[in-house]
């Protein structure tokens, strides 16, 4: 009988562990949860992160939706001003966190000439980056040399050159579309965990005519 008594406590100890595989043991369990824990924080950010995305991409294309059935002509800066972090009342990306939206908006390649030549035409109230309009459309929309379009080679701060040659030539009253509409450019900026992100959409807005 001591003799089986003696085989169990055996059996008891064995299946028990040491107080050197437990120190062992708990190191290996903190580093587990530590990196359990850092995971799920991590896609909980990046959770935010994607959804701000979003949310700053849809009222980007909300500007664009509203501007596609405006009247072609209440589609300026003026009528779609920007916005900043600070503007009263805020626009949000998420009210519950405070979490705020800056919208900049830029409407460009249209607009009145300046002067014209027969390859091209001249617009001081322009500011574009050097060649950001090569391959693609210029049209003559109103004024002289109304009617006429030309592929565009390049172009400087306020002027572009094609490669047609129009005649008659565009003066001071002609009026002009890059690619029969106003590129809309907006930018949306928000701030997530002290760091800065942003998210650029780019359309044409087509003048189909008056709307109201």
């Amino acid at each position: 009988m001591a003799t089986v008594r003696v085989e169990r406590r055996r059996k008891y100890r064995a299946r028990g562990f040491s107080l050197l595989e437990i120190l062992i043991a708990l190191p290996i369990l903190a580093i587990v949860s530590l990196a359990l824990v850092s995971a799920v924080i991590f896609a909980s950010r990046l959770s935010r992160i994607v959804c701000n995305q979003i949310t700053a991409k849809n009222i980007a294309q909300s500007y664009f939706e509203r501007m596609a059935i405006d009247d072609f002509d209440d589609v300026t800066p003026a009528d779609y001003p920007s916005v900043t972090l600070e503007t009263t009342p805020p626009l949000y990306l998420d009210h519950v966190r405070d979490s705020r939206c800056a919208v900049d908006i830029v409407i460009t390649g249209y607009g009145t000439a300046e002067s014209g030549a027969a390859n091209g035409v001249v617009d001081l109230n322009a500011s574009w980056k050097p060649n950001e309009w090569s391959g693609d459309t210029l049209l003559l929309v109103g004024g002289t040399g109304r009617g006429q379009r030309a592929t565009i080679l390049s172009n400087t701060v306020n002027s572009l050159t094609t490669d047609g040659t129009f005649n008659p030539v565009p003066t001071a009253d002609t009026e002009y579309r890059i690619n029969g509409g106003k590129t809309v450019r907006i930018t949306t900026r928000w701030k997530y965990m002290g760091k800065d992100y942003y998210a650029k959409i780019e359309s044409l807005v087509i003048d189909w005519g008056p709307r109201r």
